[in-house]
């Protein structure tokens, strides 16, 4: 009996030790998912309820990769259990914590598709752009996953209008349009160097037509508008070097 009570009371401190990580995704899942053991102080004994409390507690003492094999576990062995969403959300905290940013992805993705009205889709999308963002920050890296994320963060911009992370959201995809507008004039000044005058200006004008504000957040309006005029100049000139196949007779 005192076994019982004191797994009981265990549990139901666990419970205030989690919360931190159920509110931090702005929704109160807490009263859904714990209403049983909040209201009557019992510990369940259900298997399923057991792995979404060893996911939580292995996310909490950053044990991320036991974490991930809980949520996991619960989803595939208990998918009509009510912690199946809790799993597949926390899921993506768990890889995203632990840097594995391409899984959260996917599990993002999922919930968010496959709970669009759910009150924690808002914060699944915005999680979803910050895994692509992350994958794609590094200015030497491809710019396909920055693409991605600013596709994510525009369409949670306009799908959730008026929710804390679509503002969030917003700031965000302005950060990848700066970052994208910083990678273009990268790209153009290669080619400049180069003399390859034709293909700096497409990209010059691409930076203009796309991230004109963000060129001017970043203080590269000017130097961007001054780079593309002597490409025109370059290139009415004929100075542009022609091109390698060009050199050797083709």
């Amino acid at each position: 009996m005192i076994k019982g009570f004191l797994v009981g009371r265990s549990k139901l401190v666990l419970i205030w030790l989690v919360l931190p990580l159920l509110y931090g995704c702005g929704t109160d899942l807490v009263r859904f998912y714990f209403e049983d053991l909040l209201e009557s102080g019992k510990a369940t004994e259900s298997s399923a309820d057991q792995l979404a409390w060893k996911g939580l507690e292995n996310l909490r003492k950053k044990k991320y990769g036991k974490a991930q094999e809980a949520f996991q576990k619960l989803i595939e062995q208990y998918p009509y259990s009510k912690h199946v969403i809790l799993a597949e959300l926390k899921l993506g905290d768990a890889y995203y914590l632990d840097k594995k940013y391409a899984e959260a992805a996917v599990a993002y993705e999922q919930f968010a598709r496959l709970h669009p009205a759910h009150e924690a889709a808002p914060y699944a999308l915005y999680q979803l752009g910050m895994s692509y963002f992350k994958m794609g920050e590094d200015v030497e890296r491809d710019h396909a996953q920055l693409k991605k994320a600013l596709s994510v963060f525009e369409r949670l911009s306009k799908a959730y209008v008026g929710t804390p992370y679509a503002t969030k959201a917003a700031t965000q995809a302005s950060l990848c349009k700066q970052m994208l507008a910083k990678h273009e004039i990268k790209v153009a000044t290669f080619y400049y160097k180069r003399g390859k005058y034709t293909a700096a200006k497409k990209r010059l004008e691409y930076a203009l037509v796309n991230y004109s504000a963000e060129l001017f957040q970043i203080n590269k309006l000017k130097e961007v508008e001054e780079m593309l005029k002597e490409c025109q100049n370059k290139i009415n000139a004929g100075a542009e070097k022609p091109s390698f196949w060009t050199r050797v007779g083709f």
